[in-house]
């Protein structure tokens, strides 16, 4: 009894282990089944793969399509490509149009403006007796020959034998080196509003042709308070007596003849631009990258022929080995203003990284500009802005403003062809820079003696 327990027992166990085995064979079975459907349908993938690769390659080794009786061709139709293949194509072309903050390089050319100020001697310009003599000669012979117009004025008229080459030393001076320059003691007491017009007016033109600084075709402008308001888009702050953030002018040079200053405020600020998108690179690459994007920029109502209101340009420039700058917040947010189109938070920090370097004591250079001085700024390399001001005394703050396109004899800097959208042209000459309108023309430009508030249209 005791044996055939155990044989049973055997025998029971042995079927367990036999249906164990087996139900372990079924399981690697279908596993195997699976593995070979997926490779099945992997070959099949690459083989439609192959063939696809193959049809491409044959389309593109037929090229042209002969005849015997012209030697005219037509070209293959281009290969069509898959899906991915145009995504990957589609990705590489918008990454390599578009800056990168790894590959930003920096320039030479920067200054701080503390350091300037301790060597304020190497870009003033005291204007000497001989100087002032000649200028004196000069305006005594414009009255003798009956010149009436000041835009008649110019080398050859209106001679100055030590101060014109004066004037164009300095103008190379500001296109191709530092890009600022203080010049001292022009005699503006003791002359009338029309000899302090038409004498400035001249030095300018030592260096090129004086531009329209807006639509009524000022070539010599007042910067004095006119009671604008500055919150509407379409003022221009020169005519108020807010403060006018960092910017450029649109010509290559500005000059800023001071005829009286304010009792509070007023104070002038230059900053290399240069300098600025240097230390962008190095402490806010993105905002940097950013900055050579486009924006869209206001024209305040003086708009040129066929042009929209708006135009888009970016900030910061790399040409030929240099960096150019192009700027003014207030026509960004006029912009704004007009189109209802919001800035994007990384636009508006770049900007405020930008502000926030220009108006830094590192980078920053002061000024205060007294009766008789002339500041001459480069636009493209330079920023510079002005602090609120009150006018409390009998005479109100006025300045006198001129914009310069360069001559050959000083010689302009290279420019992006996108600057024409501002700029009218990049080519050197006197029709580059200024603002230009319809109906302006060489015999409507003025030199007004008072500064003239303009009309809406």
């Amino acid at each position: 009894a005791r044996r055939r327990r155990r044989a049973t027992t055997t025998t029971g166990a042995m079927r367990a282990m036999t249906t164990t085995r087996g139900r372990g064979r079924a399981r690697a079975a279908n596993a195997t089944t699976t593995t070979t459907t997926r490779h099945r349908r992997r070959h099949r993938a690459v083989r439609a793969r192959a063939s696809e690769d193959a049809n491409e390659a044959s389309e593109r080794t037929t090229t042209t399509t002969t005849t015997s009786n012209s030697s005219s061709f037509v070209a293959a139709r281009p290969p069509t490509r898959s899906r991915f293949a145009r995504r990957r194509l589609e990705s590489r072309a918008s990454a390599l149009a578009e800056p990168s903050a790894s590959a930003l390089e920096t320039f030479d050319g920067a200054w701080r403006g503390p350091d300037m100020a301790q060597r304020s001697y190497e870009w003033t310009i005291e204007l000497s007796h001989e100087h002032v003599r000649e200028i004196d000669d000069a305006l005594a012979r414009t009255k003798a020959n009956g010149v009436r117009e000041i835009v008649e004025l110019g080398p050859e008229n209106f001679s100055l034998p030590t101060l014109g080459p004066t004037l164009e030393d300095m103008g190379r001076e500001l296109v191709h080196g530092r890009g600022f320059a203080l010049m001292r003691n022009f005699p503006v007491h003791r002359y009338t509003s029309w000899e302090r017009c038409a004498a400035f007016y001249a030095m300018g033109r030592y260096m090129g042709t004086c531009v329209p600084q807006n639509k009524l075709g000022h070539v010599v402008g007042h910067v004095k308070d006119l009671g604008g308001d500055p919150n509407d888009p379409l003022t221009r702050l020169y005519t108020t007596s807010a403060a006018q953030p960092y910017h450029t002018d649109s010509a290559d040079i500005v000059g800023l003849l001071c005829l009286s200053q304010a009792t509070e405020g007023g104070h002038s600020q230059v900053t290399s631009s240069v300098a600025i998108w240097n230390a962008l690179v190095e402490r806010f690459p993105e905002s940097a990258a950013t900055l050579q994007k486009e924006f869209v920029v206001s024209r305040k109502g003086e708009i040129p022929v066929g042009k929209e209101a708006t135009y888009k340009i970016p900030i910061f420039h790399a040409h030929e080995g240099r960096c150019a700058a192009i700027y003014d917040r207030s026509f960004i947010n006029s912009a704004v203003a007009l189109t209802g189109v919001e800035l994007s938070k990384t636009q508006t920090a770049a900007l405020d990284h930008l502000d926030a370097l220009a108006c830094s004591d590192e980078l920053r250079l002061d000024m205060t500009l007294e009766p008789g001085d002339i500041q001459w700024l480069h636009n493209h390399t330079t920023l510079h802005a002005r602090s609120a001001f009150k006018n409390e005394g009998a005479e109100p703050r006025h300045l006198v403003r001129m914009w310069v396109s360069p001559n050959e004899r000083v010689g302009a800097m290279p420019l992006p062809e996108i600057f024409a959208e501002r700029f009218g042209t990049v080519e050197p000459g006197p029709m580059r820079g200024g603002i230009r309108v319809t109906g302006q023309s060489n015999q409507s430009l003025s030199c007004p003696l008072d500064a003239e508030p303009m009309r809406r249209t």
